[in-house]
Parts: structure tokens; C-alpha cells; sequence
């Protein structure tokens, strides 16, 4: 299922999604992000959100995405799994985050 997150959620849940990738090493398909990262798939680390700031961090394999001004987020669900993000910047610029396996996360906002 693909639902745009309120963003009263989005401290909540990049937390929650940060403390599942402390577990063990997340992949991530590159082309998603920018064609430029090597590889058929790069480590995601971790995730955070700067409200104060209007920026969302992905913390990447020896690198890292910085998306300003984030103004959607959309996650694709399965049960408990995330399967993949969708963050969309203040110009309109899309970055897909697509997990090689689904990641569980707990207490996920509905």
C-alpha cells in the first residue's frame, strides 16, 4: 500500500526507520537516488529529519543525500514491511529510496 505521511509523522517515523537500519545493514537501489553512486545497490545507515532546518538526511554507504525542504514523503507498506520511500522536494524533485529487502518497522503510524 502507498501512503503519503503527514508531516506531523515524519520525525516519528525517519526515528523509528533509523532504529530498524541499526539492526543490520540496509541496500538500497541507486538509480533511485542520483545515476551517479556506483553499484547495483549502496548501504543505507541511516535516516533523520531536521524539522528546524527543513532537511532530511540519508545516511549512505561512504556518502550521503540531503533533501531540503522535503514536501511529501510517500512509503510503500506491506503488513510491517516498508518496501520503499518516495521524498519529494519544495521543486518538485523526486527521490526514490528502494529497499533490496523490506525493511520491518514497529508501531508504524497508519
Amino acid at each position: 500500500m502507498l501512503t503519503q505521511l503527514s508531516r506531523r509523522d515524519w520525525q516519528r517515523f525517519f526515528s523509528r526507520m533509523s532504529a530498524a537500519l541499526a539492526g543490520g545493514a540496509a541496500h538500497v537501489e541507486p538509480a533511485g537516488l542520483d545515476e551517479d553512486l556506483p553499484g547495483n545497490s549502496i548501504g543505507l545507515a541511516g535516516v533523520s529529519y531536521d524539522a528546524a532546518r527543513e532537511e532530511l538526511v540519508l545516511a549512505l554507504e561512504g556518502d550521503r543525500r540531503l533533501v531540503r525542504h522535503p514536501r511529501e514523503v510517500h512509503v510503500h507498506w506491506e503488513e510491517d514491511l516498508l518496501h520503499s520511500l518516495e521524498l519529494v522536494d519544495a521543486d518538485g524533485r523526486r527521490d526514490f529510496v528502494v529497499l533490496r529487502k523490506p525493511l520491518r518497522i514497529l508501531s508504524r503510524e497508519r
